[in-house]
């Protein structure tokens, strides 16, 4: 089912095209200098909506051990500002649902992006509101300590999520520096953070310089202009560039234990990964599609990660890139037979290509897996964005798809032996006397 609706949505995106020509799947990414930021815009005039992200290099990466958990401490304190709609002062989040929009912000290893959504013309004074709290958050009494509470509540939740927590055991032994932070810190990182730490972690990185933005849906001159606005009301200045590393992955398989109050184990296996524009990108979005439904018991799209059998992360949007299998033992799936039914998945797939229908059916399942992936406005303006500056540009997602066409069945052997014959393997399990049901 998931792979006929893909291929289906992927249909309904291809366009006409000059005859021998990859026709586009999505509109031509433009990307201009708006008020001195970098903006990438995939229009759409047919969209009753417009998602703009802007990211900031603000992420992980910028934190230091005593600054755990300031990333989001940061944005979440941008999100509560009181700006003023109407005459009356309100929090950010709130003002901006008042104009019929939405605000959300994530976390990533070398930014924090801010999620926007609102009709195109109420976009900019939502934009202008967005802007004045960005420049100016407010971490006073009235503000940081909500803002400290939600954010340890978070961090609590991380530590619940067997997924989450398999997955961040993966970084901290693959990646080096800030990175290998949780997102939102920890609860005690949290707590003990002072005021003046949160508004020099934000003093420091939320410069003019390291911010750019991308659009997905109804573009405007308007919105435009009101992007411009919010670089300009940033100081000046750009930020060092960070010389982020991974760890290399023995030979043999390091394992990782750790004991939560969850009621059946989980495993993940993580991998490093080619980055996007490689000449291996396209391959391993392939073999990512091919392990996903290799073991798959369900095909229902409306699966949620946690609840699924088998399931895989390409996080290629992290520097250096990687790949996640995770095995969920609540499912009924036996995670030390599905364990050892992957790693002999990736060397099969290692000893010989691909033959040409075998290839070309697993392109169309990959390519149909990365369409319902970028369907919404917010994922498709945060992967256009994500891209933005690396090798793929303003090929964006379209050059995504076209990778994963030109990618030969050698190709997808040598990835496979290349990336997926060393991993890590993270095993959560249940603490003793924890409930054995959900």
């Amino acid at each position: 089912m998931r792979k006929i609706a893909a291929a289906a949505a992927l249909a309904t995106l291809v366009g006409a095209g000059a005859a021998g020509a990859s026709p586009l799947r999505y509109p031509a990414t433009v990307t201009q200098a708006t008020g001195g930021m970098r903006v990438s815009t995939q229009a759409d005039p047919d969209a009753l909506l417009t998602g703009v992200q802007i990211f900031v290099e603000a992420g992980l990466e910028r934190q230091t051990a005593a600054t755990n958990g300031a990333a989001a401490l940061t944005a979440e304190c941008v999100a509560r500002t009181p700006v003023a709609v109407a005459g009356a002062s309100q929090p950010l989040r709130d003002a901006i649902a008042s104009l019929g929009g939405s605000l959300d912000y994530t976390i990533e290893d070398d930014n924090v992006h801010y999620y926007i959504e609102a009709r195109p013309d109420r976009m900019p004074q939502v934009l202008a509101l967005f802007g004045t709290a960005l420049a100016h958050p407010d971490f006073s009494a009235a503000t940081l300590p909500a803002a400290r509470a939600e954010i340890v509540r978070h961090a609590g939740d991380g530590e619940h999520n067997p997924l989450h927590v398999g997955v961040q055991m993966f970084k901290e032994s693959f990646l080096e520096q800030g990175s290998a932070y949780p997102e939102y810190g920890t609860a005690g990182s949290v707590s003990q953070m002072q005021p003046e730490a949160v508004r020099s972690f934000h003093d420091r990185t939320y410069r003019r310089g390291a911010v750019w933005a991308s659009v997905a849906g109804r573009s405007t001159p308007a919105i435009d202009a009101a992007l411009g606005s919010v670089a300009r009301d940033l100081p000046d200045g750009t930020l060092p560039a960070l010389d982020v590393k991974a760890r290399p992955i023995p030979a043999t398989a390091p394992r990782i234990v750790a004991q939560r109050d969850i009621a059946r184990p989980f495993v993940v296996l993580g991998f490093a990964a080619p980055a996007p524009g490689s000449k291996d990108f396209g391959a391993m979005l392939i073999l990512q599609s091919m392990m996903q439904t290799a073991f798959q018991a369900s095909s229902a799209t409306t699966v949620l990660p946690n609840d699924r059998a088998i399931g895989t992360f390409y996080m290629f949007d992290s520097v250096p890139s990687s790949l996640v299998v995770y095995v969920n033992g609540g499912t009924g799936v036996d995670p030390s037979l599905a364990l050892r039914a992957i790693i002999l998945l990736s060397k099969a797939m290692s000893d010989k290509p691909l033959g040409a229908d075998s290839l070309r059916r697993f392109q169309t399942q990959a390519e149909g897996a990365f369409v319902t992936d970028t369907t919404t406005l917010a994922d498709r303006s945060y992967v256009v964005g994500s891209l933005a500056a690396g090798a793929l540009a303003d090929r964006s997602i379209n050059g995504a798809v076209e990778a994963i066409e030109s990618a030969t069945g050698a190709d997808v052997q040598r990835v496979a032996k290349t990336y997926l014959q060393r991993y890590i393997v993270a095993f959560v399990l249940p603490r003793a006397g924890s409930a054995q049901s959900d």
